[in-house]
């Protein structure tokens, strides 16, 4: 997503993250397309969830994201997290949803709760346009939460079209719808440029306790964008904000992430494979690599937190990272941030 400075209400758009004019999501510049336009199908017919990170068994993921799922620790991070996020309401700040989706049955908030900023109504669902170029986004990132954190609760809050555009200030006032409907998390998977009105929200979701999960974006550049650069400031904002950059199930940074010395953690946003509307699909970005640190965050909010750690979960998170410089030898080592998201080492850890 990308938004136009605060003051300009009449022409900033929110968008998958691409263009410097607009709020864009943040995977429509790295491989969307592909996944949008060629991919779908080939998943849409008969893929059912197939495998399990568990500890009680029951299907949760699908086989093709073990690799990544293994990488992080998932399974050891979800047998330290019983609960598995029950009770966590997450805030999935993107296109929509498809409500009717199977993998998604049973895991959304109450149809009250819901709001759709894009067309000023209650019904959040996910709307097709001519392109569809971002058609089924939000319905693949609250996927990949519940494949992280299975109990875990979605909020749907609908701000950009499926082209993957929006307005700034549908992104703030979705965040502050946010934070009056209970959310402990809010995932965004979009960058913008500077807007002073979403950065006042955006703390003020800090001061309330809520955690924010960013996108890194997806230029392949050695800069973080806005907001995601604002996890990495000092302040509540920093201790309760996370930005994060993608690797693929082999721990290398993906070709299209953003990196750089204000880059925190990297986590799988590579050939995931994702709910969309209808179907399934294979899905790569920054956008699915901030879910993945979401649900984790959902883990540790489902269960009882050592009193040091309370409201330092985003710092504690990063902190815990594994070295993944010798695997990226074409980067910089302080320019990977703490390495990769270690899921297991940080449940232990704030436990």
């Amino acid at each position: 997503m990308q938004a136009l400075p605060a003051g300009k209400i009449d022409t900033p758009r929110l968008t998958a993250q691409g263009d410097v004019r607009d709020m864009k999501m943040a995977e429509i510049s790295g491989r969307i397309g592909a996944w949008a336009k060629g991919r779908i199908g080939a998943w849409a017919k008969g893929q059912e969830i197939n495998a399990t990170t568990r500890p009680d068994g029951l299907p949760s993921t699908f086989a093709e994201n073990l690799p990544s799922w293994q990488s992080i620790h998932l399974a050891e991070a979800q047998n330290l997290a019983p609960h598995l996020g029950q009770g966590v309401v997450v805030a999935v700040i993107d296109t929509g949803i498809d409500p009717a989706h199977p993998m998604l049955q049973g895991h959304l908030s109450a149809p009250g709760s819901w709001y759709d900023f894009a067309n000023g109504d209650t019904n959040p669902t996910e709307v097709p346009t001519l392109s569809n170029g971002a058609y089924g986004h939000g319905t693949a990132v609250a996927s990949v939460i519940l494949q992280v954190a299975p109990n875990a609760t979605i909020l749907p809050i609908r701000a950009l079209d499926s082209d993957g555009y929006g307005s700034s200030i549908n992104i703030a006032k979705a965040v502050t719808w946010a934070i009056l409907q209970g959310a402990k998390v809010i995932n965004i998977s979009a960058v913008s440029n500077v807007d002073t009105t979403l950065t006042t929200v955006l703390n003020l979701a800090a001061t309330k306790g809520v955690y924010v999960t960013l996108a890194a974006g997806n230029e392949a550049v050695d800069k973080m964008p806005y907001p995601a650069i604002n996890a990495s400031k000092s302040g509540d904002f920093g201790l309760r904000a996370i930005n994060v950059g993608a690797v693929g199930g082999d721990s290398k940074m993906a070709s299209f992430s953003n990196y750089g010395r204000d880059l925190e953690i990297t986590a799988p946003g590579v050939d995931l494979v994702a709910a969309v509307p209808g179907g399934y699909a294979v899905a790569s970005g920054t956008s699915f690599s901030a879910p993945v640190l979401a649900g984790t965050l959902a883990l540790a909010l489902g269960e009882r937190q050592n009193l040091l750690f309370m409201g330092k979960l985003a710092n504690q998170i990063d902190l815990m990272g594994t070295d993944i410089s010798k695997l990226n030898p074409a980067y910089k080592a302080d320019t990977l941030g703490n390495g990769l998201l270690n899921a297991q080492a940080f449940l232990k850890s704030v436990q």
